[in-house]
């Protein structure tokens, strides 16, 4: 009877201000604390402007007349009750790897997600109801994209604070040429080796492979399970995308060709408020030589790297007094008596003690957004990363020499504190980071701007389909020229078969002739 009575109530809070705003659906399929932090700038941005937003969110928030939260209670709970492999992999994975254990979490996560009541609650909103847009984060979650023609074909903006994910490939037609895009998975840069590129190549191959027959197979099986067995393929669905907003910016990403309706918007969430708690104000002013910041993101906790990790660092700390060390752990209990020069928090305001002067090092996960940050901000890194992109990223920042690559298996009391000397007491590390940030800056309007400017303008011109790429109305053959190809191979052939024949009967001819004595 709940979820009969909310979208009532919903309804009418929409309805109220849909006499003057057009209403957004946004769906956000990732339980990511991070993704949701990055989508939550453009949502309120847009909300600021005048829109009503529907919002599909796993991060608690507070329904308002013209924002309605759809909430998911406890995910990562169930998550882990079904998820099979290690959340925190203790060692670096292989490329193959990297890439089944990505679609496996996400899998997992949306077969779970197919099951909560927000999405029945959703789906019981009369199919007559009127959305101007959806917005989807399609980093997963491509099942919920039934809800674009379950509302009427209303355009789509897709979104993703995951760099630009492999798949923008299939999706915009977005050029493909493995011989200077590595892999995220692959750990290269644009300056590969034979050996390298034909690896390479094999890492993208069986990336579009997986992706194509293995998971998007399952988001297809699930929407048909929840919108119908007649209902559109996903796969086709997610083609339409008007326009395509990813978190990239050259200036500390690998080049790539991307199509007009893809648009790099990398760094929109950094210009975001965070209260900063006057204990950090004081610790950051104590700090004799400065601060290093220690956090591996909202999806990473300290806490849960080892014993041995944590005493480690923890020693590591303890021996350089001359330096603050502010570390992101949920149990600070377990450290022992904590010393004058560290402060150990739950929670970190990261964007404001990145921002701020005497903020010397950033230990991070080299997740992409807290990269973008410390770019931002001009801030050294030494990254340890874990999973997914955030090897490329590590990689990326080696490249630059903005920093240094720490596998999580290296980590140790003598090396750990050899790394940080190395980058804190060597100034080119520092002068690299801020020459990065000058480029990352010196962009013609606010990334944040820019995203709110394209997603209006697909609301203003209800779509924009002339940005789209034709291939998407081709079949394969057409596409690729297959059917010009084939075409003239058999003219070719036919011609051939024409001069053979002619051939044989002029030899025939002339053998027939009777011979002059």
């Amino acid at each position: 009877m709940v979820l009969k009575i909310v979208p009532i109530i919903t309804l009418i809070h929409i309805s109220i201000q849909s006499t003057s705003a057009e209403n957004i659906l946004f769906l956000q399929p990732l339980p990511s604390k991070s993704h949701h932090i990055w989508n939550k700038q453009i949502f309120d941005r847009l909300y600021n402007n005048g829109h009503n937003l529907t919002i599909l969110s796993f991060e608690p928030e507070k329904s308002t007349p013209g924002k309605t939260f759809l909430m998911i209670d406890n995910f990562m709970e169930k998550f882990k009750a079904e998820y099979d492999e290690e959340l925190i992999p203790t060692a670096q994975l292989n490329p193959f790897t990297n890439i089944v254990v990505m679609y496996k979490f996400l899998n997992t996560a949306s077969r779970i997600l197919a099951k909560e009541d927000a999405i029945r609650q959703l789906l019981s909103y009369p199919k007559s109801f009127k959305f101007d847009l959806i917005i989807h984060d399609f980093t997963m979650g491509q099942f919920l994209l039934g809800f674009v023609e379950y509302f009427g074909n209303p355009p789509l903006v897709s979104i993703s604070a995951f760099n630009i994910p492999s798949y923008v490939t299939t999706i915009a037609d977005a050029p493909l040429y493995t011989t200077y895009m590595p892999h995220f998975s692959s750990g290269y840069d644009t300056r590969m080796n034979f050996l390298e590129r034909a690896k390479n190549t094999l890492y993208w191959a069986f990336d579009i492979f997986y992706r194509n027959q293995i998971y998007m197979t399952n988001e297809d099986r699930r929407a048909k399970q929840l919108f119908g067995r007649d209902s559109t393929s996903v796969k086709v669905i997610e083609k339409r995308s008007d326009v395509i907003l990813v978190n990239n910016d050259f200036s500390m990403d690998y080049y790539q060709p991307l199509p007009p309706n893809v648009i790099p918007v990398g760094g929109l969430h950094i210009s975001r408020s965070e209260e900063v708690p006057p204990i950090v104000k004081q610790f950051i002013a104590r700090a004799i030589k400065g601060v290093i910041l220690v956090s591996f993101g909202t999806n990473i906790a300290s806490e849960n790297l080892g014993e041995n990790v944590n005493n480690d660092m923890y020693k590591v700390f303890h021996s350089m007094p001359e330096y603050g060390f502010i570390w992101k752990h949920g149990n600070p209990e377990t450290l022992g008596a904590i010393p004058p020069n560290l402060l150990v928090m739950k929670w970190v305001p990261q964007a404001m003690i990145l921002a701020h002067p005497r903020t010397k090092l950033f230990i991070s996960h080299a997740g992409l957004l807290s990269l973008q940050e410390a770019t931002w901000h001009g801030v050294p890194v030494i990254a340890i990363p874990f999973f997914a992109d955030q090897y490329s990223n590590a990689d990326k920042i080696v490249s630059a020499r903005v920093g240094v690559k720490l596998p999580l298996t290296d980590i140790n009391e003598p090396n750990l504190k050899q790394t940080i000397l190395q980058v804190v007491n060597d100034s080119r590390y520092h002068a690299k980071m801020k020459e990065r940030s000058y480029l990352f800056k010196g962009q013609p309007d606010s990334p944040l701007d820019r995203a709110i400017f394209w997603i209006e303008k697909v609301i203003e011109n209800k779509g924009l389909s002339y940005l789209r790429s034709p291939s998407h109305e081709m079949n394969i053959f057409q596409m690729y020229g297959l059917d010009m190809i084939g075409t003239v191979l058999l003219v070719a052939f036919c011609y051939y078969l024409i001069i053979r024949k002619h051939i044989r009967k002029v030899v025939s001819t002339d053998r027939n002739k009777p011979k002059k004595e």
